[in-house]
């Protein structure tokens, strides 16, 4: 009978073990979805403005997130983008 072994999410990470193509595999993703909206909007369509504010704050939401997992204090950041989007402060 095979043995089987529970492996770490660590240790099947692609983008542990190839950071580029995961790096390339997100801006793609994001690519899909906003360059439609940037077409629409470069064509005169204002309900693609909307779109396009909110998917940016997800975008900064989760980088802030993953920053500061991966050791980085973004709360300088934070404080700029939420008075930029006239968003609440802690």
């Amino acid at each position: 009978m095979p043995t089987i072994t529970a492996t770490s999410g660590l240790e099947r990470s692609s983008a542990l073990r190839d950071t580029e193509a995961a790096l390339m595999r997100l801006r793609r993703a994001v690519d899909s979805e906003t360059e439609p909206l940037y077409a629409r909007k470069d064509a005169g369509g204002t309900d693609a403005l909307p779109v396009l504010s909110r998917i940016g704050v997800l975008l900064l939401e989760l980088g802030f997130t993953i920053a500061e997992e991966g050791g980085i204090d973004p709360s300088g950041i934070e404080h700029a983008v939420s008075h930029a989007y006239g968003l609440p402060t802690d």
